[in-house]
């Protein structure tokens, strides 16, 4: 039996493009795609995304928690805290 290929999509974070293969991504997932494309180191971040499925369009990804992902989602993450 064949395996299943794992399904990626692209999201953006800021203004750069990731594939992910998740079907969900956490709070901490998102900070390190930002913290891996140069954003600041801080204590705190907010998280807001927009574009996301029918019944999550939009939001705040807050500490511990997670969101699931589709193609073409937007995460926009700024630092609350100093570092």
């Amino acid at each position: 039996m064949a395996e299943k290929p794992e399904k990626t999509v692209t999201i953006t974070v800021n203004q750069d493009d990731h594939e992910v293969a998740m079907e969900k991504i956490s709070y901490d997932e998102v900070v390190a795609l930002y913290l891996s494309d140069g954003g600041a180191g801080s204590n705190e971040y907010l998280i807001k995304y927009s574009r996301g499925h029918s019944n999550n369009v939009s939001g705040t990804l807050a500490p511990g928690n997670e969101v699931m992902v589709k193609d073409g989602m937007r995460f926009r993450v700024s630092g609350t805290g100093e570092s």
